[in-house]
């Protein structure tokens, strides 16, 4: 398996290389900061922006799948990050022949706000609304692509251990996800890497937490 992960420099970006080592899986990080990756000597870096779609078609052509882990510093929650990324990462898979995309969003970001519970869904309305907004209008461009997409949405990420069984549920279920939907970034990995080959999630929002409340 050959993935190309966008955020590889983040808390999530890392989980994500780490368990795709620890599967053998060949990894292409695609990366505007390569000084601040972590295990670069077993992974191939492409050092580049967000708008140079060649140089991001070029990096990700022969992949297998295409993981974005986004996320603005909190010093700019609100600013336009997805709304930029996702037209362009459609583009350069549509150039590099590339169809599985699995992208990380969050619980309350669009139709996944009638899964939330208060009091998490306070937040989701106030001071997570300008991130949300982002990743949304980011997002909404999806469905018209030609890719097989999935969005994974997590409540609040934490620094916790993998989970046997993470909650995931489709969104289009109606599911109502906890109240405190605590959610650590290695179940988010191990979940974005379990569905690279699953159809079943094609074309769908996944709403996940580390916690099962049965």
């Amino acid at each position: 398996m050959k993935l190309c992960i966008f955020g590889a420099t983040g808390r999530t970006g890392e989980e994500l290389i780490l368990q795709s080592l620890e599967k053998k899986y060949s990894v292409i990080a695609y990366v505007r900061h390569p000084d601040k990756l972590t295990h670069r000597d077993q992974i191939t870096v492409v050092t580049g922006e967000l708008n140079d779609i060649d140089k991001i078609a070029s990096a990700m052509k022969g992949c297998d799948a295409v993981l974005v882990a986004l996320g603005n510093p909190v010093s700019n929650s609100s600013g336009k990050l997805f709304a930029l990324a996702i037209p362009n990462i459609i583009e350069a898979m549509d150039k590099a022949g590339v169809k599985r995309l699995i992208s990380l969003s969050a619980l309350g970001v669009g139709a996944t706000y009638e899964n939330t519970r208060y009091p998490y869904r306070m937040g989701a309305k106030g001071f997570l609304k300008g991130n949300f907004a982002d990743h949304e209008a980011g997002e909404k461009q999806l469905p018209s692509s030609d890719l097989d997409w999935t969005t994974i949405h997590p409540g609040p990420l934490f620094n916790g251990e993998r989970s046997e069984n993470p909650l995931v549920r489709d969104a289009a279920s109606g599911y109502k996800m906890p109240g405190a939907p605590r959610t650590n970034r290695a179940d988010v990995a191990k979940v974005m890497l379990q569905i690279i080959d699953d159809p079943q999630t094609y074309m769908k929002q996944l709403i996940m937490c580390s916690k099962q409340d049965d």
